[in-house]
């Protein structure tokens, strides 16, 4: 008779007394990627918090990363699933999009929005990228300063608007603005995961009161739409059809308008580049000449950035330190196993690029902001994941990547910004990541020779620093 071979137990630390796990949890929520990074010193690659009946996960570096990326089946995506909202709430359709649905549907939906978000889009939104972009730099004046963190925020915005809906008129923007500023607030609160309580008074019921006004004002622009397409990505979405001639329907449109209106992803993406370029001033200024050579003050077209090798390679790295989706989640569809590791059903399983993007056996000087280290070989595919792996990878890379080149290749041709001395920049996730109290900055004139600004806050924990 064959003898059963009993899996190995997770990796984890030991038993802790009635609501140890919860504990756990707290601190876990309070600075996930704190915890994240201590879990991956002391147990490594993958390892959980309660070994004897594993409830939450973590997976870091390309091995357990692959394995779980390559199981769609089994490691579903669910976003938002743990703020658990009622089926027939605005909220519930706004998160009805790319990021929570599996197989099939997954397939269809992402087959009838990639089009809209192939990198030959961007050409046909150049000219307003640079138009928005150029509106925004010339509120700058020289000697003010400004926090850069909102600025670009507005920026990426403004041009999310126009780009996905045609949307260019202030007051269009600043509503839709404030709906998306109130509801983000209401919906990272952690009263609304802890307490859930739809009753005066509570993040939960403002989540859904916001969400519900969002909803309603996505759809009044999608009705708008089909009376009236343009050039917009949401136009490009209503028309498109499968190959039995089917379209999304008008609640799967408002979902995946949300999914695809990721502004803040670019804002953060391009504050930490600027911290990083400010930090390492001789990076600064090649890229400077860079741009000044090949565009001689113009922004970058399409067909420029070939020949801009090192405003690629400085975001890649800027993405590899401080990528905006700096955790994620994945949860067990049934029981299975991950490795050598049986994972039980409902396991959540959690994952960070920030963790695994720092990883020595993967990048040679983790910690060292070195863009020279992408004119070699590109690291494994599940090693660096800035947005994300496998079927559920970001839809809009190719759009992201260009429209930041665009807005970098006019910025920095036109100021320079140095950050204020003394500047406390902490590393914190609100939905993206960002610098919590924000990146102030004066702005100056374009040129080489600057005094480096000494930061305090645990970016010198996240980043070698000069």
């Amino acid at each position: 008779m064959s003898r059963r071979i009993t899996a190995p137990r997770l990796p984890g630390p030991a038993q802790l007394p009635v609501l140890g796990w919860q504990l756990r949890a707290l601190k876990m929520l309070a600075d996930p990627l704190a915890f994240f990074t201590s879990m991956h010193q002391r147990y490594g690659e993958i390892s959980t918090t309660t070994p004897r009946a594993p409830k939450h996960v973590f997976v870091f570096g390309p091995k357990y990363q692959r394995a779980m990326f390559g199981q769609p089946q089994n490691f579903i995506a669910d976003a938002f699933r743990e703020l658990r909202m009622p089926p027939r709430s605005g909220m519930a359709r706004l998160t009805q999009g790319l990021l929570k649905l599996n197989g099939e549907p997954h397939r269809r939906h992402r087959g009838l929005m990639q089009p809209a978000f192939h990198s030959r889009a961007v050409a046909r939104h150049h000219k307003a990228i640079v138009e928005v972009t150029e509106e925004e730099l010339d509120r700058f004046r020289v000697g003010e300063v400004r926090r850069i963190d909102h600025d670009l925020s507005r920026l990426m915005l403004r041009i999310g608007m126009r780009t996905l809906f045609d949307v260019a008129e202030t007051d269009d923007v600043d509503r839709l603005n404030g709906l998306m500023e109130r509801l983000l607030a209401s919906a990272t609160a952690p009263t609304t995961l802890l307490l859930p309580l739809d009753v005066p008074g509570m993040s939960y019921r403002r989540t859904l009161r916001a969400a519900d006004q969002l909803d309603s004002a996505i759809r009044e622009i999608i009705v708008a739409k089909r009376e009236n397409p343009g050039e917009d990505i949401i136009s490009m979405l209503i028309a498109a059809r499968d190959e039995q001639g089917q379209g999304l329907t008008e609640d799967e449109l408002v979902g995946e308008a949300y999914t695809s209106f990721c502004h803040d992803s670019s804002a953060s993406a391009l504050t930490w580049t600027l911290l990083m370029l400010d930090q390492h001033p001789q990076v600064r200024n090649d890229l400077c000449d860079e741009l000044a050579a090949e565009l001689g003050g113009a922004p970058a077209e399409a067909a420029d950035f070939d020949r801009l090798p090192l405003l690629d390679r400085v975001l890649k790295e800027t993405l590899r330190l401080f990528p905006p989706a700096s955790m994620g989640l994945r949860y067990a569809a049934d029981d299975c196993t991950l490795g050598p590791y049986e994972i039980p059903r409902d396991t959540t399983l959690f994952f960070s690029t920030y963790v695994s993007h720092r990883l020595p056996e993967v990048f040679t000087d983790p910690l060292g902001f070195r863009p020279d280290r992408w004119t070699g070989d590109s690291p494994d595919s599940y090693g660096y994941l800035p947005f994300g792996a496998g079927s559920h990878s970001c839809l809009g890379r190719a759009f992201a990547l260009l429209e930041m080149k665009i807005v970098l290749s006019v910025l920095l041709q036109r100021f320079r910004l140095p950050v204020v001395d003394g500047a406390r920049i902490d590393r914190k996730i609100k939905i993206s990541l960002v610098p919590d109290q924000g990146l102030p900055v004066t702005v100056a004139a374009p040129g080489r020779d600057r005094q480096l600004a000494t930061l305090t806050g645990s970016v010198r924990e996240a980043v070698e620093l000069a």
